[in-house]
């Protein structure tokens, strides 16, 4: 049958955690939730920062910071652009951006390219044109 052992000759081994108390043992009082600190919650409550730690502390606030502080500082103003002399138009029936852009459009420039600067200049979200809408077109 194998290693069987006889029950008179077991000796039960207890671990750390199962052995019984040798003598009077130390248990905390209950403490409300309520009434507990952050650190008590974290299981923090013992812990006390060094000097060392404090230093640590420090130089990993300014590793999280400079990028932060650095990115901001590089989100300025820029001049406004070129000063663009227009004409204002008060669309017709029939007219569409695509005209316009064809009218303005320079010798070998894409007319979709001054399609874009027209909706840049008169803050078009799309190409529609709706009739009197007033548009603003440079002055050739």
């Amino acid at each position: 049958m194998g290693d069987v052992i006889p029950l008179r000759q077991y000796t039960p081994t207890y671990g750390r955690i199962h052995a019984p108390a040798s003598g009077p043992v130390a248990v905390r009082a209950y403490v409300p939730p309520e009434a507990r600190t952050f650190a008590d919650r974290l299981g923090l409550a013992g812990l006390r920062l060094t000097r060392r730690g404090r230093v640590v502390l420090v130089l990993l606030a300014m590793l999280f910071i400079a990028p932060m502080v650095t990115w901001g500082a590089t989100a300025v103003a820029s001049s406004p652009g070129e000063p663009t002399e227009v004409r204002v138009h008060a669309v017709q029936p029939g007219e569409t951006l695509w005209g316009f852009a064809q009218q303005v459009a320079g010798p070998g420039e894409d007319v979709r390219d001054a399609v874009g600067r027209l909706q840049e200049l008169n803050e078009m979200s799309s190409g529609t044109l709706r009739v009197g809408e007033l548009l603003l077109l440079p002055k050739e």
